[in-house]
Protein backbone atom coordinates (compact mmCIF):
# COMPACT_ATOMS: atom_id res chain seq x y z
CA UNK A 1 0.00 0.00 0.00
CA UNK A 2 1.55 3.51 -0.90
CA UNK A 3 2.94 5.62 1.80
CA UNK A 4 0.08 8.86 1.79
CA UNK A 5 0.75 12.26 2.35
CA UNK A 6 -2.36 12.18 4.67
CA UNK A 7 -0.44 9.65 7.06
CA UNK A 8 3.19 10.95 7.23
CA UNK A 9 1.71 14.68 8.24
CA UNK A 10 -0.77 12.99 10.50
CA UNK A 11 2.15 11.21 11.99
CA UNK A 12 4.53 14.19 12.57
CA UNK A 13 1.56 16.21 14.06
CA UNK A 14 0.89 13.72 16.60
CA UNK A 15 4.56 13.40 17.59
CA UNK A 16 4.99 17.31 17.44
CA UNK A 17 2.66 18.00 19.92
CA UNK A 18 3.71 15.35 22.30
CA UNK A 19 7.09 17.02 22.21
CA UNK A 20 5.86 20.74 22.59
CA UNK A 21 3.80 19.11 25.70
CA UNK A 22 6.66 17.67 26.95
CA UNK A 23 9.31 19.91 26.43
CA UNK A 24 7.15 22.70 27.82
CA UNK A 25 7.14 20.48 31.41
CA UNK A 26 10.64 20.62 31.11
CA UNK A 27 11.44 23.80 30.70
CA UNK A 28 8.88 24.59 33.91
CA UNK A 29 10.22 21.76 35.90
CA UNK A 30 14.00 23.05 35.06
CA UNK A 31 12.40 26.79 36.52
CA UNK A 32 11.25 24.98 39.63
CA UNK A 33 14.98 23.14 40.08
CA UNK A 34 16.33 26.58 39.49
CA UNK A 35 14.47 28.16 42.57
CA UNK A 36 15.67 25.54 44.65
CA UNK A 37 19.53 26.51 43.77
CA UNK A 38 19.77 23.70 41.50
CA UNK A 39 21.46 24.37 38.21
CA UNK A 40 20.07 22.84 34.91
CA UNK A 41 22.09 22.55 31.96
CA UNK A 42 20.38 22.57 28.08
CA UNK A 43 16.96 22.84 29.61
CA UNK A 44 15.45 25.63 27.14
CA UNK A 45 15.72 23.31 24.34
CA UNK A 46 15.53 25.68 20.94
CA UNK A 47 12.27 24.83 19.71
CA UNK A 48 12.84 24.96 15.98
CA UNK A 49 15.57 22.21 16.40
CA UNK A 50 13.30 20.53 18.26
CA UNK A 51 10.60 20.23 15.54
CA UNK A 52 12.91 19.26 12.84
CA UNK A 53 14.62 16.92 14.95
CA UNK A 54 10.94 15.46 15.46
CA UNK A 55 10.60 15.15 11.47
CA UNK A 56 13.86 13.47 11.19
CA UNK A 57 13.35 10.90 13.64
CA UNK A 58 10.24 9.81 12.39
CA UNK A 59 11.43 10.19 8.49
CA UNK A 60 14.21 7.94 8.97
CA UNK A 61 13.02 5.64 11.07
CA UNK A 62 9.70 5.16 8.11
CA UNK A 63 12.63 4.71 5.34
CA UNK A 64 14.36 2.05 7.38
CA UNK A 65 10.78 0.04 8.04
CA UNK A 66 10.02 0.34 3.59
CA UNK A 67 13.72 -0.54 3.03
CA UNK A 68 13.94 -3.43 5.51
CA UNK A 69 10.32 -4.67 3.60
CA UNK A 70 10.87 -3.75 0.19
CA UNK A 71 14.95 -4.32 -0.51
CA UNK A 72 14.30 -8.31 -0.63
CA UNK A 73 17.96 -8.32 1.00
CA UNK A 74 19.66 -6.17 -1.34
CA UNK A 75 21.45 -2.90 0.06
CA UNK A 76 19.22 -0.25 -1.32
CA UNK A 77 17.75 2.03 0.87
CA UNK A 78 14.88 4.35 0.90
CA UNK A 79 15.82 7.73 1.71
CA UNK A 80 14.89 11.51 1.82
CA UNK A 81 15.97 15.14 0.70
CA UNK A 82 16.71 16.78 4.34
CA UNK A 83 15.71 20.29 2.84
CA UNK A 84 12.07 18.80 2.28
CA UNK A 85 11.43 18.92 6.13
CA UNK A 86 14.59 21.26 7.49
CA UNK A 87 12.33 24.75 6.78
CA UNK A 88 13.75 26.68 9.70
CA UNK A 89 17.48 26.08 10.42
CA UNK A 90 18.54 26.09 6.31
CA UNK A 91 16.79 30.06 6.40
CA UNK A 92 17.88 33.15 7.29
CA UNK A 93 16.72 34.31 10.74
CA UNK A 94 15.38 37.50 9.42
CA UNK A 95 12.89 35.39 7.28
CA UNK A 96 9.64 36.13 8.21
CA UNK A 97 8.74 32.13 8.38
CA UNK A 98 11.63 30.98 10.45
CA UNK A 99 11.63 34.29 12.56
CA UNK A 100 8.63 33.13 14.54
CA UNK A 101 10.60 30.41 15.50
CA UNK A 102 14.02 32.26 16.47
CA UNK A 103 12.42 34.93 18.29
CA UNK A 104 10.01 32.73 20.06
CA UNK A 105 9.57 32.97 24.04
CA UNK A 106 9.11 29.80 26.01
CA UNK A 107 6.64 29.89 28.68
CA UNK A 108 3.13 29.98 26.41
CA UNK A 109 2.04 26.14 25.31
CA UNK A 110 -0.41 28.10 23.06
CA UNK A 111 2.07 29.41 21.83
CA UNK A 112 4.10 26.36 21.27
CA UNK A 113 1.21 24.29 19.85
CA UNK A 114 0.47 27.59 17.24
CA UNK A 115 3.76 27.01 16.16
CA UNK A 116 3.46 23.32 14.83
CA UNK A 117 0.55 24.29 12.25
CA UNK A 118 3.15 27.29 10.96
CA UNK A 119 5.40 24.26 10.46
CA UNK A 120 3.83 21.78 9.44
CA UNK A 121 2.54 24.22 6.06
CA UNK A 122 5.72 24.49 5.18
CA UNK A 123 6.52 20.88 4.94
CA UNK A 124 6.63 19.53 1.87
CA UNK A 125 4.59 16.22 2.46
CA UNK A 126 3.84 15.52 -0.99
CA UNK A 127 7.57 15.68 -2.29
CA UNK A 128 8.24 13.32 0.66
CA UNK A 129 5.43 10.53 0.06
CA UNK A 130 5.98 10.80 -3.62
CA UNK A 131 10.16 10.01 -3.38
CA UNK A 132 9.24 7.13 -1.03
CA UNK A 133 6.85 5.74 -2.89
CA UNK A 134 9.00 6.02 -5.91
CA UNK A 135 11.92 4.35 -4.69
CA UNK A 136 9.54 2.03 -2.79
CA UNK A 137 8.31 0.63 -6.11
CA UNK A 138 12.01 0.38 -7.89
CA UNK A 139 13.97 -0.68 -4.48
CA UNK A 140 14.56 -4.35 -5.44
CA UNK A 141 15.63 -3.44 -8.73
CA UNK A 142 18.28 -0.97 -7.90
CA UNK A 143 19.72 -2.87 -4.98
CA UNK A 144 20.63 -5.72 -7.30
CA UNK A 145 22.14 -3.14 -9.77
CA UNK A 146 24.09 -2.25 -6.79
CA UNK A 147 25.05 -5.65 -5.84
CA UNK A 148 26.05 -6.62 -9.65
CA UNK A 149 28.16 -3.24 -9.12
CA UNK A 150 29.94 -4.58 -6.49
CA UNK A 151 30.41 -7.48 -7.93
CA UNK A 152 32.27 -6.38 -10.64
CA UNK A 153 34.74 -3.94 -8.02
CA UNK A 154 35.23 -6.64 -5.54
CA UNK A 155 36.03 -9.56 -8.06
CA UNK A 156 38.04 -6.80 -10.09
CA UNK A 157 36.08 -7.58 -13.47
CA UNK A 158 36.72 -4.35 -15.18
CA UNK A 159 38.68 -5.97 -17.03
CA UNK A 160 41.03 -3.20 -16.97
CA UNK A 161 43.66 -3.87 -14.20
CA UNK A 162 46.27 -6.09 -15.86
CA UNK A 163 47.39 -8.60 -14.13
CA UNK A 164 44.21 -8.91 -12.10
CA UNK A 165 42.49 -9.80 -14.96
CA UNK A 166 39.85 -12.71 -14.54
CA UNK A 167 41.07 -15.65 -16.65
CA UNK A 168 40.25 -19.47 -17.24
CA UNK A 169 42.22 -22.40 -16.45
CA UNK A 170 42.07 -25.82 -15.59
CA UNK A 171 37.85 -25.84 -15.64
CA UNK A 172 37.62 -22.48 -13.51
CA UNK A 173 37.62 -18.98 -13.86
CA UNK A 174 39.98 -17.40 -11.60
CA UNK A 175 38.81 -13.94 -10.51
CA UNK A 176 42.07 -12.42 -8.78
CA UNK A 177 42.16 -9.73 -5.85
CA UNK A 178 44.32 -8.25 -3.40
CA UNK A 179 44.87 -9.86 -0.39
CA UNK A 180 43.42 -9.19 2.84
CA UNK A 181 45.07 -8.57 6.04
CA UNK A 182 44.05 -7.08 9.78
CA UNK A 183 44.62 -3.70 9.11
CA UNK A 184 41.98 -3.38 6.42
CA UNK A 185 39.78 -6.44 7.80
CA UNK A 186 36.93 -4.45 9.22
CA UNK A 187 36.34 -2.44 6.03
CA UNK A 188 36.59 -5.53 4.16
CA UNK A 189 34.20 -7.79 6.25
CA UNK A 190 31.38 -4.72 4.69
CA UNK A 191 32.35 -5.62 1.57
CA UNK A 192 32.70 -9.46 2.08
CA UNK A 193 28.99 -9.13 3.21
CA UNK A 194 27.94 -7.35 0.20
CA UNK A 195 29.02 -9.98 -2.07
CA UNK A 196 27.76 -13.02 0.44
CA UNK A 197 24.31 -11.19 0.23
CA UNK A 198 24.67 -11.01 -3.58
CA UNK A 199 25.71 -14.74 -4.09
CA UNK A 200 22.98 -15.91 -2.13
CA UNK A 201 20.30 -14.20 -4.80
CA UNK A 202 22.27 -15.56 -7.51
CA UNK A 203 22.24 -19.04 -5.73
CA UNK A 204 18.36 -18.64 -5.43
CA UNK A 205 17.81 -17.68 -9.29
CA UNK A 206 20.12 -20.67 -11.08
CA UNK A 207 20.06 -23.38 -8.20
CA UNK A 208 23.66 -23.53 -8.46
CA UNK A 209 25.03 -23.81 -4.76
CA UNK A 210 28.41 -21.74 -4.37
CA UNK A 211 28.87 -23.58 -1.09
CA UNK A 212 30.89 -22.65 2.20
CA UNK A 213 33.52 -20.70 0.53
CA UNK A 214 32.57 -17.11 1.23
CA UNK A 215 31.18 -17.61 4.59
CA UNK A 216 34.17 -19.51 5.70
CA UNK A 217 36.11 -16.70 4.37
CA UNK A 218 34.75 -13.80 5.99
CA UNK A 219 34.63 -15.75 9.39
CA UNK A 220 38.53 -16.18 8.73
CA UNK A 221 38.96 -12.51 7.49
CA UNK A 222 37.21 -11.42 11.18
CA UNK A 223 39.60 -13.55 13.11
CA UNK A 224 42.49 -11.83 11.68
CA UNK A 225 44.63 -10.16 14.43
CA UNK A 226 48.54 -8.28 15.43
CA UNK A 227 49.55 -11.73 15.77
CA UNK A 228 47.74 -13.34 12.87
CA UNK A 229 48.04 -10.25 10.14
CA UNK A 230 46.90 -12.43 7.20
CA UNK A 231 45.61 -15.41 6.55
CA UNK A 232 48.09 -18.38 5.76
CA UNK A 233 49.32 -18.76 2.20
CA UNK A 234 47.68 -21.62 0.64
CA UNK A 235 44.96 -21.44 2.89
CA UNK A 236 41.95 -22.95 0.72
CA UNK A 237 37.87 -21.75 1.64
CA UNK A 238 35.38 -24.09 0.04
CA UNK A 239 37.37 -26.77 -1.48
CA UNK A 240 35.71 -28.80 -4.20
CA UNK A 241 32.57 -26.43 -4.14
CA UNK A 242 31.44 -24.62 -7.06
CA UNK A 243 33.33 -21.64 -5.33
CA UNK A 244 36.48 -22.42 -3.68
CA UNK A 245 38.63 -19.23 -2.60
CA UNK A 246 42.56 -19.57 -2.70
CA UNK A 247 44.64 -17.67 -0.50
CA UNK A 248 48.37 -16.02 -1.36
CA UNK A 249 50.70 -14.00 0.34
CA UNK A 250 49.95 -11.13 -1.93
CA UNK A 251 46.26 -12.07 -3.83
CA UNK A 252 43.96 -14.01 -2.92
CA UNK A 253 41.23 -16.00 -5.58
CA UNK A 254 38.14 -16.43 -6.22
CA UNK A 255 37.90 -19.89 -8.04
CA UNK A 256 34.20 -20.16 -10.06
CA UNK A 257 33.27 -23.59 -11.57
CA UNK A 258 31.73 -22.92 -15.35
CA UNK A 259 28.40 -23.35 -14.20
CA UNK A 260 28.99 -21.20 -11.40
CA UNK A 261 30.37 -18.46 -13.51
CA UNK A 262 27.66 -18.66 -15.81
CA UNK A 263 25.50 -18.31 -13.43
CA UNK A 264 27.05 -15.06 -12.22
CA UNK A 265 27.79 -13.64 -15.71
CA UNK A 266 23.77 -13.97 -16.01
CA UNK A 267 23.27 -12.20 -12.66
CA UNK A 268 25.25 -9.22 -14.13
CA UNK A 269 23.11 -9.32 -17.33
CA UNK A 270 19.90 -9.15 -15.48
CA UNK A 271 21.13 -6.47 -13.31
CA UNK A 272 22.52 -3.28 -15.53
CA UNK A 273 25.58 -4.45 -16.03
CA UNK A 274 25.15 -6.45 -19.37
CA UNK A 275 27.97 -4.66 -21.10
CA UNK A 276 30.67 -5.20 -17.98
CA UNK A 277 29.28 -9.10 -18.82
CA UNK A 278 30.28 -8.57 -22.34
CA UNK A 279 33.54 -7.67 -21.70
CA UNK A 280 34.20 -10.35 -18.80
CA UNK A 281 33.09 -13.20 -21.42
CA UNK A 282 35.27 -11.49 -24.49
CA UNK A 283 37.82 -11.33 -21.98
CA UNK A 284 38.06 -14.91 -20.70
CA UNK A 285 36.73 -16.35 -23.60
CA UNK A 286 35.73 -17.97 -21.36
CA UNK A 287 39.53 -18.82 -22.62
CA UNK A 288 41.98 -21.44 -21.73
CA UNK A 289 44.87 -19.50 -20.09
CA UNK A 290 48.14 -20.41 -21.71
Amino acid sequence: MPITTKSIQSNIQSRLLEMVESRHELIKHAQFLSGLGISVSDSRLYIGECFEAVSKNYLQNLCGKLSNQHAKGTPARVSLNSDLYRLISNRSRRESFAEQFWSHADGDLEADKALIEAYLAEVKFDAIANSINEQVESLEEKGLNMLAGKIIDRLNLKCERGYYEPYKKAGRVICQTWSVSYHDAYSKVNELTALMDAFSIIEKESGVSFGVAISEYISAVKSLSWSWEKIASRTVFGKGGHLEILCFKDKHEYRFSVQAFDALIAFLMINGEAEAADRIIEKTGLQEAA
